[in-house]
């Protein structure tokens, strides 16, 4: 039984973690929520990977995203372009 619970514990403790954030450092200033696609890409650079998906809005209307990936010191930054803003930063480690 205690190694049940420890494994559960070492299981619960190794877990990653997502965070939002309101906006992230670059080298040369900061990009927030509702920055433009170009500003994001001059602050940060090219991004590591991207991808394109559909997300819903609270009407549940469509509207096409895509997610750009930055490793940035040691932290992995998930930045949501639609409609050419940024619309979400979230981190894990």
């Amino acid at each position: 039984m205690k190694i049940i619970i420890l494994a559960i514990t070492l299981a619960l403790c190794s877990s990653v973690y997502a965070v939002s954030v309101d906006s992230v450092r670059g080298s040369y200033g900061f990009v927030s929520l509702n920055d433009s696609h170009s500003k994001m890409i001059d602050v940060l650079g090219n991004p590591k990977s991207s991808y394109s998906h559909v997300i819903h809005d609270r009407k549940g209307w469509p509207h096409k995203a895509t997610t750009y990936l930055y490793p940035l010191d040691n932290v992995k930054y998930e930045i949501t372009i639609v409609d050419g803003k940024v619309y979400s930063i979230n981190w894990e480690r």
